[in-house]
């Protein structure tokens, strides 16, 4: 056998298997994912064409099915309802009913504000927070990556709570990513203007980041106007001390 045909061999062994791979993951998708409200579900009878229909699950978590009326679905999996739309069909209008059940479409959750294509998305089971950030394209340059809240229904009620990146999310889930914290140059500056806030950022990389000090300035006399318990302070700094988010860094001329 030349090496030739021995390398088609593999190549197509190792295609078998990953397509394996992808059949086992989707199985374990059905058996795992729990439906609720926005899950588009295609139910099946064989034989029965009336009995074929495409649903999707209502808010309160239930769909509507021919000759059965209205079936709780909410908090099940796909194996789990088919098993009771089976044995409710024999129960009473039947006599060996197959049923097939699929999601055709799952509900979203939704990704806003600082990423670079914010939008809704299909929910998948196991899906983190840094996979979420990926399918909307990433943090955008204004975005504060140490801070991402989501929030989430919960008893009937929404709330806001921070996340780390590789949290798991939950169905219908809103990802939200604020803009970073900005501070100000103003003065003998080379480049006055609003810049991003970093942490441990000084008084002297902020300075340098617009543009560094101009031959006018004082830099003996640099202040900071900061809010501090709801008024503005004016504070003199040095070089090396640290800044915080909203502050004003002002640079004055020097006296000749």
């Amino acid at each position: 056998m030349t090496y030739t045909v021995i390398n088609m061999i593999g190549l197509a062994f190792i295609a078998m298997v990953v397509a394996g791979a992808v059949e086992t993951t989707g199985a374990e998708l059905q058996q795992t994912y729990r439906l609720g409200p926005n899950d588009i579900v295609h139910i099946q009878v064989f034989g029965e064409d009336d009995l074929s229909v495409e649903r999707t699950v209502d808010g309160d978590g239930t769909i509507t099915f021919p000759l059965i009326g209205v079936v709780s679905v909410e908090g099940r999996t796909v194996q789990e309802f088919q098993e009771e739309l089976t044995a409710r069909l024999r129960a009473g209008y039947l006599r060996h009913p197959k049923v097939t059940v699929f999601i055709t479409k799952h509900r979203s959750f939704t990704v806003s504000g600082e990423v670079r294509k914010p939008g809704g998305f299909e929910y998948r089971e196991g899906v983190t927070v840094r996979e979420a950030l990926a399918l909307a394209e990433g943090f955008s340059e204004k975005a504060n990556r140490d801070e991402v809240m989501v929030t989430r229904l919960s008893g009937g009620s929404s709330q806001t709570i921070p996340v780390s990146l590789d949290a798991p999310i939950l169905p219908n889930d809103l990802i939200i990513v604020s803009q970073a914290p900005r501070l100000y140059v103003n003065g003998e500056v080379g480049r006055p203007g609003d810049y991003m806030y970093e942490k441990g950022l000084t008084i002297h990389k902020a300075v340098t980041m617009a543009g560094g000090f101009t031959p006018k300035a004082s830099q003996s006399r640099t202040k900071v106007l900061r809010i501090i318990n709801g008024q503005e302070e004016s504070i003199p700094v040095k070089l090396d001390d640290p800044v915080y988010p909203n502050d004003i860094i002002v640079v004055p001329q020097r006296f000749f």
